[in-house]
């Protein structure tokens, strides 16, 4: 295909359905997880817009939710009314409210976005009632599977978070035994045996987690997949390449911890300032004693602000993977597949 020959990548613009070139040729062979996410970064900033409103549709209720509650926290501390009890009531009843929407909302960007990386390469326009037609006959289908995930997840991360734990102990009586009185000693082989346990921890979380990183991805663009058989057709693609998927694993988790310490402390620079402003009226001591509630609320609203930023690319990057192996194992076609608007072939 003529197109395709010139430019071998699958970017785009939001400008047009033209094709544009990684200097990474992304998917004209097998990519590294660096150029993963070198192209995930590169897509979402040249793509922002849509894809940073799909977050903010998603995102919409809990920073709604969030507002709502700081006013009556403001009032309360405003006041000085001594109402503690009654914030951390109204604190508890939001997270309460939103619980169930927090826990389908990741699964929903992550397919929204999906949904959005193959219309944008066709050139189709992205509406809010565009993606939920595509979604809908596969709703259900991630629901369950997500969920089952989660189960799944939560039930290896408790085992590994178990082991670590105990392997931390044994490292802070061995540290204590064989160091005796000197602090110096005591820090450096603390440092390097909790490196030592830290690593491989990370590793074999990684080794658990890549199988699932890729089944909204499976659940939204394969047809032929239900909730049930999409674990299995994650484990067909990352099976034959589980080196590389973990080392792409491992490193989208640095980039979203860099993303995330990134956005936080922005949040937090502009948190020290209104703090700072607010302090030359009063106390600094007394400033952030009566006004802790407030602060609170206003931290975990930044904190929504912030993963609305930050996840479109993380999502981009588990889409990426799931092209990779595709092409890894399949020798897929990644433009034509766009073009026809499908990839369960």
């Amino acid at each position: 295909m003529e197109t395709h020959a010139q430019s071998g990548d699958w970017r785009i613009t939001t400008r047009g359905a033209a094709i544009l070139q990684s200097r990474f040729r992304t998917l004209a062979r097998p990519a590294t997880p660096f150029e993963l996410m070198d192209d995930a970064v590169s897509y979402y900033r040249e793509n922002f817009r849509p894809l940073f409103t799909i977050s903010l549709w998603v995102y919409l209720i809990p920073i709604t939710v969030s507002i709502l509650l700081l006013i009556p926290m403001l009032l309360i501390d405003a006041r000085n009314a001594g109402g503690f009890r009654a914030a951390i009531g109204l604190d508890y009843l939001g997270l309460f409210l939103l619980l169930p929407y927090l826990i389908v909302a990741p699964m929903m960007h992550a397919a929204f976005t999906t949904l959005a990386f193959r219309m944008l390469a066709v050139g189709e326009p992205i509406t809010l009632r565009a993606l939920w037609a595509r979604l809908k006959p596969r709703f259900w289908n991630l629901i369950a599977n997500q969920l089952l995930a989660m189960l799944a997840l939560g039930g290896i991360y408790f085992v590994l978070w178990l082991g670590y734990f105990l392997l931390v102990l044994a490292v802070i009586f061995g540290v204590g035994a064989l160091a005796g009185g000197s602090p110096t000693l005591a820090i450096v082989l603390s440092s390097v045996l909790l490196l030592v346990v830290t690593i491989p921890t990370l590793v074999l979380a990684a080794i658990a987690t890549v199988w699932f990183t890729i089944l909204p991805q499976i659940i939204v663009l394969e047809e032929r997949t239900d909730a049930i058989t999409a674990f299995s057709r994650a484990v067909e693609l990352v099976r034959p390449n589980l080196k590389h998927a973990t080392l792409s694993c491992l490193a989208f988790w640095g980039i979203y911890a860099v993303f995330s310490i990134a956005v936080m402390s922005l949040a937090v620079i502009l948190l020290g300032v209104v703090i700072g402003v607010m302090s030359i009226y009063m106390d600094f001591e007394q400033l952030l004693e009566r006004w802790t509630l407030t602060l609170n609320q206003v931290y975990e609203l930044l904190s929504y602000v912030a993963y609305m930023l930050v996840m479109p690319a993380m999502y981009l990057t588990s889409i990426l993977l799931y092209f990779d192996l595709r092409y890894r194992n399949e020798g897929l076609d990644i433009y034509e597949v766009l073009q026809r608007g499908e990839a369960g072939v």
